[in-house]
């Protein structure tokens, strides 16, 4: 197993994670990330710092990408010092990233004409999750390339779910899981408002959330107590993956008008300073609307 060279590359709040579990489990680690303090904890466990995507990817079998956005990626896969510049004839790439199908439908051909291995393997789980080394895995590609990297996607995600080999339809998988996560948020988020207007217990509403939807737990106790600190996932991060299930949707003719009000109410709440909190906080506008402040 540990015979596998590895290339972590982007060390926030979910790579880190991610690159922690790859170590733990003993294999050879080259680390990037575009603030190199954060490759310290790791160079301090043995790994070896790169000094560009293209150096890390240089030294490894296996390259694991945790990046934001469809831009992050593209700019860290393309370019002279972009991984594929360095990745070896038959190495492989797994991008961890929530990002729009079509760009994964692009990787897929980039890789193919490099000579390398692209696999969609977008992550499900919060930063908790990636520490602990119990994140879900959608994965779509080759069978092999897939068969190849199970012993390094397992070190950080304890569900492994094939999704074929159409790359686009893991990407896709997560964005489906991305849109439930947050209409629930809503969901909650309105009853919670309308409870406190009618005068009811809020801890009476947040245990009957928890009793009925317990994964929900920690978005009631956010949302009733409002304490959006501490950010699991972003606003910022929340606008950008419901901008990216519109388009998804778009593309095949499916309207989506929950998803159209989730982006309206990030919109809201980013106009209100509210960036950097966790994505919950998108609820606030719904106490906004009902007069409270």
């Amino acid at each position: 197993m540990t015979t596998l060279s590895v290339a972590c590359i982007g060390l926030g709040h979910m790579g880190s994670g991610i690159a922690g579990n790859i170590q733990k489990r003993g294999f050879p680690l080259a680390v990037y990330n575009r603030t190199s303090e954060k490759t310290a904890p790791f160079v301090s466990a043995g790994a070896v710092a790169a000094r560009t995507a293209r150096e890390a990817a240089a030294a490894a079998d296996i390259v694991v990408t945790n990046l934001m956005d469809d831009d992050s990626v593209l700019d860290t896969v393309t370019g002279e010092n972009g991984l594929l510049a360095g990745m070896r004839p038959d190495a492989i790439h797994i991008g961890t990233t929530t990002i729009s199908p079509s760009l994964s439908t692009r990787l897929a051909a980039l890789h193919a004409a490099h000579g390398s291995h692209y696999i969609a393997g977008p992550v499900a789980g919060r930063p908790e999750a990636a520490a602990a080394g119990k994140l879900f895995s959608f994965v779509a590609g080759k069978a092999e390339a897939i068969e190849r990297s199970r012993p390094v996607i397992s070190a950080y995600a304890d569900r492994i779910i094939p999704m074929g080999e159409d790359h686009a339809v893991a990407s896709s998988m997560k964005l489906v899981g991305n849109f439930m996560v947050a209409s629930l948020i809503e969901l909650i988020g309105q009853v919670i408002v309308f409870a406190e207007q009618r005068g009811v217990d809020p801890a009476i509403i947040t245990g009957m959330i928890k009793q009925f939807m317990p994964a929900a737990s920690e978005y009631a106790d956010r949302i009733s107590t409002r304490n959006f600190g501490n950010a699991g996932f972003t606003l910022d991060g929340g606008l950008k993956d419901v901008t990216l299930i519109l388009a998804a949707a778009a593309e095949v003719h499916t309207p989506l008008p929950y998803a159209s009000l989730l982006r309206d109410k990030c919109l809201a709440a980013q106009a209100r300073g509210l960036s950097q909190l966790d994505w919950s906080v998108l609820t606030e506008i719904s106490r906004f609307d009902a007069g409270q402040k």
